[in-house]
């Protein structure tokens, strides 16, 4: 028996397991991983979760990449074992032997296990494999964009149309992202309500919770302290907006406020 021999094709073997091992752990989890998350995770400047982002988005090319892959990761196996059984059994069928001894090995370790784990951290587990995509995608892109181009042409054809998560969620997907926080047990009912009364909110405009501009004491630097104190309390405000000079109009050129505190029975007077 050549050592050489029997080292390439253990090679051989062991790599296309490790890429069998990669491609069926990636393909279940794109289906499982939260895309709330993924945007969530985006809008904070995550890189990868840009990325797996727009992989997301254009599943044809994600599918595409990991389908191919994984055709010749089974490829690389099936050649690596009947190496194997040609370097150890010089004198009997190779390739049956190694057909049935390697596909309940390779069922379990390259097909069952890496989906298991998968399922458990997809969001995770999807983005330490985001640099390995980085290289896959390209490589592949001729025969993906081949596969996503046929399948834009079949949904065309049958009226559906490919769901977009851009950088913006809208209120059904936040909505369904609180009833999975609150199913999971992750979110408590003060917090369910508190998100509620922010979706109500957000429909009423900000000039209902704004005070205009002229309805604030306004000051100029010329005045004394007395002055300003008075002035605050004719309004009864705790500090007024200053202006240089005293002719100019209100809402032009404005300096800065004066923010009034008590000190035992005296007012001060503090200019920003």
């Amino acid at each position: 028996m050549e050592i050489a021999d029997f080292l390439t094709a253990l090679a051989i073997f062991c790599g296309g397991m490790t890429a069998s091992f990669f491609f069926s752990g990636t393909e279940i989890g794109f289906y499982r991983v939260s895309k709330a998350k993924v945007v969530l995770e985006a809008l904070l400047g995550s890189r990868r979760s840009r990325t797996l982002l727009q992989l997301v988005n254009h599943p044809p090319i994600f599918i595409s990449t990991v389908l191919l892959g994984n055709n010749l990761a089974n490829n690389f196996v099936s050649l690596g074992a009947v190496l194997l059984f040609q370097v150890l059994f010089p004198n009997s069928s190779a390739a049956l032997l190694s057909t049935v001894v390697a596909t309940p090995f390779v069922f379990i370790y390259g097909e069952l296990l890496p989906k298991s784990i998968f399922l458990l951290m997809p969001n995770r587990l999807l983005k330490l494999c985001i640099p390995i995509f980085w290289i896959l995608v390209p490589l592949f892109l001729p025969v993906s964009l081949f596969l996503s181009g046929l399948n834009s042409l079949i949904a065309w054809f049958l009226g559906e149309k490919t769901p977009k998560y851009a950088l913006q969620m809208s209120d059904a997907e936040l909505k369904q992202m609180i009833g999975e926080g609150k199913s999971a047990g992750i979110l408590h009912p003060a917090q369910e309500m508190l998100a509620g009364q922010i979706f109500q909110l957000q429909t009423v405009p900000l000039s209902k919770f704004s005070v205009p501009l002229k309805k604030y004491p306004v000051v100029h630097e010329k005045m004394t302290r007395k002055e300003i104190i008075q002035i605050a309390r004719k309004f009864g405000a705790g500090w007024v907006l200053v202006q240089k000079n005293p002719n100019e109009s209100v809402k032009s050129r404005l300096e800065g406020f004066c923010f009034l505190c008590r000190k035992g029975k005296n007012c001060l007077c503090v200019l920003f």
